[in-house]
């Protein structure tokens, strides 16, 4: 149910993005400069505003971009809508991957719902694997480095990615583990990369602890 409520949100939120971009272009034409008056498409204020520069402008644009401001609308509702789901089935979980820094509802929705059951995953070698944080050697002569897994499952990835921006901005235990990575000599990415691939062991056993407490209480009333 997670993920087919994450990829629904997702493909709103696409949606989303094409729609603007498509009113962004019509108004360029309709109310050129319009920029200056109303800097983006997210607020609800400049939404208004948007409808304001619309209101008594005739033609087949002008149509379609007030059809188009009318779906931005449609959209945010139903977002708005998929994320309260999502958070509500989250807590019903009991996952403990929302109080990992940098895990919001969606971010721990994605993991739950990309990985299934984390007892079939092997190891946690076999999930880096999978969520494509596995280094991939790319050493030449006497320098030791890693490259980019474009591998595994990439919603998964994008996820640790996630986890792993925030936390490298946010946390003084992963700050210090990049500033010891970078005075290794490793590049910011390829430290950020090294914190990815620590940050997907730290996700499959918090995980796996779940299952395991879920479960007890099943093992003692047997």
């Amino acid at each position: 149910d997670l993920k087919l409520l994450v990829d629904a949100r997702d493909q709103r939120v696409g949606e989303r993005t094409r729609v603007a971009n498509r009113l962004h272009a019509a108004l360029v034409v309709l109310a050129a400069g319009y920029k200056r008056e109303v800097p983006n498409l997210a607020g609800v204020c400049h939404r208004a505003a948007v409808a304001r520069l619309l209101d008594g402008l005739a033609g087949v644009r002008a149509e379609l971009a007030r059809a188009d401001l009318a779906r931005l609308r449609e959209l945010d509702a139903e977002c708005s809508a998929l994320e309260k789901q999502i958070r509500s089935l989250v807590q019903l979980s009991g996952s403990s991957l929302p109080k990992i820094t940098g895990v919001a509802a969606i971010t721990a929705a994605k993991l739950l719902g990309e990985t299934g059951d984390p007892r079939r995953v092997r190891s946690t070698p076999a999930f880096a694997a999978m969520s494509g944080t596995a280094p991939i050697p790319a050493s030449s002569g006497q320098t030791s480095r890693h490259r980019l897994n474009r591998g595994g499952n990439r919603q998964l990835n994008r996820a640790l990615h996630t986890i792993a921006l925030v936390q490298a901005r946010t946390d003084p235990r992963a700050k210090a583990y990049m500033a010891r990575r970078t005075a290794e000599g490793k590049p910011r990415l390829e430290a950020l990369r090294c914190l990815k691939r620590h940050l997907a062991d730290v996700v499959l056993r918090t995980m796996l602890a779940d299952v395991e407490r879920s479960a007890r209480p099943a093992a003692v009333g047997a």
